[in-house]
């Protein structure tokens, strides 16, 4: 009984682990351009706040503004990058690849 499970188990997590990988694949380039966009209108809106910025207080704000902005991008930038390389680890654990 228990040899049944295992493999039905073994069975239903490759099959959601071939799904996954599938998924990844059709909608990566739109996750990319997606949030590119997000980085591209925030830095727009952040510089914009730095230069009209006039008392010390508004640019102290600026620039944690900037400093969050960088730090969302390098957090996007790994979960981008580990994304694809989690999935290929679930396949290969699964022994699909």
């Amino acid at each position: 009984m228990s040899q049944l499970l295992a493999a039905t188990l073994d069975g239903n997590l490759a099959e959601i682990v071939s799904n996954l990988s599938t998924l990844m694949d059709s909608f990566w380039i739109y996750i990319v351009l997606a949030m590119a966009a997000v980085v591209v209108v925030w830095g727009a809106y952040i510089g914009i706040r730095v230069a009209i910025a006039n008392r010390n207080e508004d640019k102290i704000n600026a620039r944690g503004m900037v400093k969050s902005l960088i730090i969302g991008i390098i957090i996007m930038f790994v979960i981008a990058m580990g994304a694809p390389l989690l999935i290929n680890g679930l396949s290969a654990w699964v022994g699909i690849a």
